[in-house]
C-alpha cells in the first residue's frame, strides 16, 4: 500500500513541476521522475522477492549488495543483447526473393491482391 502511495506522490509532484516550469525543463523533470520511479520500484522488487530486512545496518548494506548485484547484472544482459543485435547480418536477404521479376508476375500478384 506504501509502495502506491509513494508513486502517486511521485506522479503529483512531476504533474506540478511540470505545470510550473518552462518548456525547456520539461523533459529533465521528466527523466528525473521516470528515473525516481524506476529505482523506487526495482528497490522495492528486490527487497520483497529476496525478504531482506531493512531494519538494520547489516540489512540495509546486505540490500545495497543486492541492488547493486541486480543492476549490474540487467547491464551485463543488456550489453549481451545489444552485442547480439549488432553482430547480426542484417543484410542478408532470400536470394529466391530478389532474384525473381516482378514482371513475371500479374499486377494483383505483384501488389499483394489475388
Amino acid at each position: 500500500m506504501i509502495s502506491w502511495i509513494v508513486i502517486v506522490i511521485l506522479v503529483i509532484v512531476g504533474i506540478v513541476a511540470i505545470k510550473m516550469n518552462h518548456l525547456k525543463h520539461r523533459v529533465f523533470i521528466i527523466i528525473l521522475i521516470l528515473l525516481a520511479l524506476f529505482l523506487y520500484t526495482s528497490m522495492n522488487l528486490v527487497v520483497k522477492n529476496n525478504q531482506l530486512d531493512i531494519n538494520s545496518v547489516d540489512g540495509i548494506f546486505n540490500i545495497i549488495k543486492v541492488y547493486t548485484g541486480w543492476l549490474a547484472n540487467g547491464f551485463q544482459n543488456f550489453k549481451v543483447i545489444a552485442g547480439n543485435v549488432i553482430g547480426m547480418d542484417w543484410g542478408n536477404t532470400n536470394s529466391s526473393f530478389v532474384n525473381q521479376s516482378s514482371s513475371d508476375k500479374p499486377d494483383a500478384a505483384r501488389f499483394g491482391r489475388s
